[in-house]
This record gives C-alpha cells, sequence and structure tokens, in this order.
C-alpha cells in the first residue's frame, strides 16, 4: 500500500477545498482502479460505473466518489461467468490483502453480486473503508464499454473501462427516479449544466436506455414495471438535512449552490424529459407480459445483438411456473 502522507493530503485538500479523509478515499479508489486497468484479466473482465465513474472520468472530479461499483463486463454464458467470478475474487482479494486492507465483516457474496467492504487506517490514524462491489447480471450492456482517462491533476493520468456516458447517465436516472438520494440528483444536475445529450437524437436515445434500465434495474416483478413515475415526490421532498450529511462532506468547500434551485432545475428536466414515447410505452407493456421485446424499444440492430441474452431481463421475463 502507498503510503499516504497527512501533511501531502492536508495541503491538497485545503488547495482543493474538500475534506481531507474523503479526498485521501478518492486517491486510494483511484490506485486501485490503476491496479484493475494494469491487470490484463481485470481489465477486460470489469466495467466501471456509477458515480465514481462520472466524477472522475466525464467530469473533473465535482464530488469526491467514495465507492467502486464495477459490473462484470463479459457477454457470456452461465457457466463461463461462474468461472471468472473465481478468479476475479481471487486477484482483487490477495491484491487488497497483499496492499495491506482488511476484509470486514460487512462484507457479502449473494447470487450475482460480490459487495466487498475492506478497512484501512487513514493518514489521520483513524479506521476507514473503501466498498467494491460487482454486479455479475448486469453483464450486457447497451452501448459499447469505452476507454477513459481520469485526468485529475494530483492523481495523474490513469486509464480505466468504463460504461459509455450516455449509459452512465441512464442509469443515474434511474438511481434518482428510483431512490432520490441528494448524490444522485447532484450528478444529474452535472448533466443538464454541461448540456449533454443536447440534440434530439442523443435525448430520445438516453431516454430509451432509461426505460431499459427502469425494466431491467428495478427490483420489481416484470409485471410491476411502470412509466408511472410516481418517485418524483421523493425527489421533492429532498431537504438540505440530507444534503448536509450525505452531499456536502463529498463536496468541495468553495462550492456554493442553492440546493433548492438545483432541484427545481433537475424537477424542470425530468418534467420534460420523462415524456415517453408510444414505442417505450408498448416494450414495457409486453415485458409486464413477460415478454422480452428489445427490438421493439431500440431500432439499430448492434444495440438489439448486445443485450438479447441479458440475464436480468430474461430472468424477470422467465415463464411463472420456472419460479
Amino acid at each position: 500500500m502507498n503510503s499516504y502522507n497527512k501533511i501531502y493530503l492536508e495541503k491538497i485538500a485545503k488547495e482543493k477545498g474538500f475534506v481531507r479523509d474523503n479526498l485521501e478515499k478518492v486517491m486510494r479508489l483511484s490506485e486501485i482502479l490503476q491496479y484493475f486497468n494494469q491487470n490484463e484479466f481485470l481489465h477486460d473482465s470489469l466495467v466501471l460505473k456509477g458515480g465514481t465513474a462520472i466524477n472522475l472520468t466525464v467530469f473533473q472530479m465535482p464530488r469526491l466518489s467514495v465507492d467502486i461499483d464495477l459490473d462484470f463486463a463479459k457477454n457470456c454464458s452461465r457457466e463461463e461467468m461462474i468461472k471468472a467470478r473465481k478468479n476475479i475474487n481471487d486477484e482483487i482479494l490477495a491484491y487488497m490483502s497483499n496492499e495491506g486492507y482488511v476484509l470486514k465483516p460487512g462484507s457479502k457474496s449473494p447470487h450475482t453480486l460480490d459487495s466487498w467492504v475492506f478497512g484501512y487506517i487513514n493518514a489521520g490514524g483513524n479506521p476507514d473503508n473503501i466498498k467494491i462491489e460487482i454486479n455479475y447480471s448486469d453483464r450486457c450492456h447497451v452501448l459499447p464499454m469505452e476507454e477513459r482517462t481520469i485526468s485529475i491533476d494530483f492523481l495523474g493520468d490513469i486509464r480505466v473501462c468504463a460504461l459509455a456516458p450516455m449509459e452512465l447517465f441512464a442509469s443515474k436516472l434511474n438511481a434518482l427516479i428510483s431512490r432520490a438520494a441528494v448524490r444522485d440528483i447532484y450528478d444529474v444536475y452535472g448533466m443538464i449544466q454541461a448540456n449533454l445529450f443536447e440534440t434530439m437524437e442523443e435525448r430520445a436515445l438516453l431516454r430509451k436506455i432509461l426505460v431499459f434500465y427502469l425494466a431491467v434495474g428495478s427490483s420489481c416483478k416484470a409485471e410491476e414495471v411502470t412509466l408511472d413515475i410516481k418517485n418524483i415526490k421523493h425527489i421533492e421532498k429532498l431537504s438540505f438535512s440530507q444534503v448536509r450529511a450525505h452531499l456536502l462532506p463529498v463536496l468541495s468547500r468553495k462550492e456554493k449552490f442553492d440546493f433548492n434551485a438545483l432541484k427545481e432545475q433537475v424537477l424542470s428536466f425530468l418534467g420534460s424529459f420523462l415524456s415517453f414515447t408510444e414505442g417505450e410505452r408498448k416494450f414495457i407493456e409486453h415485458f409486464n407480459q413477460r415478454e422480452y421485446r428489445p427490438d421493439i424499444l431500440f431500432n439499430e440492430s448492434s444495440i438489439v445483438e448486445r443485450i438479447t441474452s441479458h440475464p436480468m431481463a430474461l430472468w424477470k421475463c422467465r415463464p411463472k411456473e420456472m419460479k
């Protein structure tokens, strides 16, 4: 494990306006991601997603990331996935142990998810942890994965394999609608402010990918999936106390923003964006009947080919007698 100098960390933290211990965590995350990229097997097997991918590879770290979320990246059979999963486990657990991290009791590996919590003592002498999650059921992706660069001055240039930006934000929109967390609304606000996906074609594809993830990525049964989004009220109810607890600790102290104005802008965007087309609704209607028809949602044959065998879609749409 690299030695993290407290004085150096305090210098960078003061310069950037971040909490020192959270900044150290980002440095550690980046170091781990660099190893994943340099290890040929892990590089070919894993793809970065979520807020960490957004804030390190799309934006220039407007907020700190606190965990590593990954998907298994190979569109393969269940048997091949199980074999690869064991090798991934062996590689990562050995590396983290060699680097001085301790696997904590909160770690678990249910079904097709590895969720590990690794403990360490930070530069301030206090116990802290890093969470790494790998999802093996979301191993088919709508868009091709991309080699992207983390270009943060004090981190150096680090190459990572990540989901395409449009798929990252479609997944983030799904998370915002599903759980309405303050970090999700902040990331979506960043997308709006950066004027990403502004053309009609881009906006249409972004919404289609969102519909796809609303179907396959939610915890509800196939027949319960709906495009009548009712969780917007949860976004409206987000309070500054939640911002203070979950967002401010990962933002620079130099950033000044009006959370109510931010929230109103995101709600305004969602109000127009969540106007679903007949084709999008038809896809969900078929999904409700346990008929997985990605060809109804996407016109591009390359996309349909990539997601035809999506494990979660097929599992949700299995005949009821196969429960």
